[in-house]
């Protein structure tokens, strides 16, 4: 199936080889009015039709070193060598369990069509996402319990049903159960894959993951207007950054280094330091708390609210924003808000791929009253001030008993917040890449008053 940009490409070469016919057929004008209407349509699907749509590698972010030939080797080191080595010379710090609990985005809606099948790998596990002709989707484990062939390769789906590659045993979404072996008189009653909660909402298929296997307790948040194409799709951007999950919404408790990382103003780029101009008339100032949700049966949940003006020569301020960032679990950040002609919501999602591997995505809807190159701008900014963040995390070490000031209050908030996620089958960094789920009798447990288990914030990394 071709994509937007293949049908794009194919559109302008077919428009350019009609213009060199009226051309030569002498139908000049015509062709001149098709010379000055070809840039207009196309800048016209740039800026008021297609989507954002951007991706960055970790490796463009923080290790500046790496692109610098080293003395006394050969042209043929890669950059991706060098950064390698420059990883496993990283020390890590004392790091909390590497996979939390909770609500995880695993794909988006729009990359799995009726009928097909995906890979996913992420959390330590190998999993294949299909959806069935009825519409839904359903994840399962990858591997074929009869022989290991991995479904998501050249996986074959049938109804609601995915077939193995290999020899032909079709597993039903709904229970995993085997429905069908090709070349067997029966179904052995205990054949079947795993199957994993999921849900679908919002334009993504999210996964509940938790090391102690237990049922959810809380659900994402659903847009309404997403759900009923009220709001209109505006873009994506994804990032690729090697830290530690929980470095990543810690950021929203740290407000600190807003007005130091965030401060050189967006036109600068994501690497401020090396741009050709500074703009350093031009400003941004951040003011905001970070609190956690009181009630217990939403202590799931967290609030930012951020207070963002713009200033000049430092000194005199416009265009204040105000935005509540809602935290929703340990994966999930979302932002309402008002302004530039219409609604919308930004969504901050982050899934660990690795221990210390993740894939953070901004999505943004809004209203069809916003117009498209807003939505564009605010995609944009965003991704500009993620990249500075990313060649931070990308480089830091994770210190369990941090220096911390008066005013950092909340970064210590943050952390014992979090602690909730994590169990005592969470898996370590000396276990995740063996199995996503392992029992760790070194971390000290506490029984809830619901009967589950809670790490005692004590005796976590801090």
């Amino acid at each position: 199936m071709r994509n937007i940009s293949d049908e794009l490409a194919i559109f302008v070469q077919e428009g350019a080889e009609y213009i060199k016919y009226l051309v030569a057929t002498q139908s000049y004008d015509v062709a001149k009015y098709l010379v000055i209407l070809a840039p207009i349509v196309t800048l016209w699907y740039y800026f008021f039709w297609r989507p954002f749509n951007y991706y960055r590698d970790f490796t463009d972010f923080g290790f500046q070193e790496a692109a610098r030939k080293p003395p006394g080797k050969g042209s043929n080191v890669s950059k991706r060598n060098i950064i390698n080595d420059m990883r496993s010379r990283r020390k890590l710090g004392e790091l909390p369990p590497v996979y939390p609990n909770g609500w995880f985005i695993i794909l988006e809606s729009r990359e799995l069509l009726i009928e097909g099948s995906r890979e996913v790998s992420c959390l330590g596990l190998a999993l294949v996402a299909w959806r069935g002709k009825s519409g839904k989707s359903y994840v399962a484990d990858a591997y074929c319990p009869h022989l290991g062939a991995h479904l998501g390769v050249n996986g074959e789906v049938r109804d609601d049903c995915i077939k193995c590659p290999f020899h032909g045993w079709a597993f039903e979404g709904s229970n995993g159960k085997c429905v069908d072996i090709p070349y067997a008189d029966s179904v052995p009653e205990f054949a079947r894959i795993k199957m994993w909660e999921t849900v679908e909402m919002n334009g993504f298929i999210y996964l509940w993951y938790h090391a102690e296997g237990e049922k959810p307790n809380w659900q994402p948040d659903e847009m309404r207007e997403i759900a009923t194409g009220e709001w209109k799709y505006r873009g994506r951007s994804e990032f690729l950054a090697t830290c530690h999950i929980q470095e990543v919404p810690e950021n929203g408790a740290d407000m600190s280094h807003l007005n130091v990382v965030h401060k050189p103003a967006m036109l600068s780029g994501g690497k401020p330091t090396e741009a050709k101009l500074t703009w350093g008339f031009l400003t941004h100032q951040w003011s905001g708390s970070w609190e956690a949700n009181s009630n217990p049966e939403l202590s799931h949940r967290a609030l930012m609210t951020l207070t963002h003006r713009m200033c000049l020569f430092n000194k005199i301020p416009f265009m204040e924003v105000n935005v509540q960032a809602h935290q929703v679990g340990p994966g999930t950040v979302y932002l309402r808000f008002k302004g530039f002609g219409g609604e919308g919501v930004l969504f901050f999602n982050v899934t660990p791929l690795e221990p210390l591997l993740m894939k953070i995505t901004h999505t943004f809807y809004s209203s069809r009253s916003m117009l498209h190159p807003f939505g564009l701008l605010i995609l944009l900014g965003e991704a500009i001030q993620l990249e500075r963040d990313i060649a931070i995390w990308n480089r830091k070490t994770y210190i369990s008993r941090p220096l911390l000031t008066k005013e950092d209050k909340a970064i210590k908030a943050f952390r014992r917040w979090f602690s909730q996620f994590y169990s005592s089958n969470s898996p370590r960094m000396s276990t995740a890449f063996n199995n996503p789920i392992l029992p760790n009798p070194s971390v000290t447990t506490t029984p809830t008053s619901n009967g589950s288990i809670k790490l005692n914030p004590d005796n976590l990394s801090f």
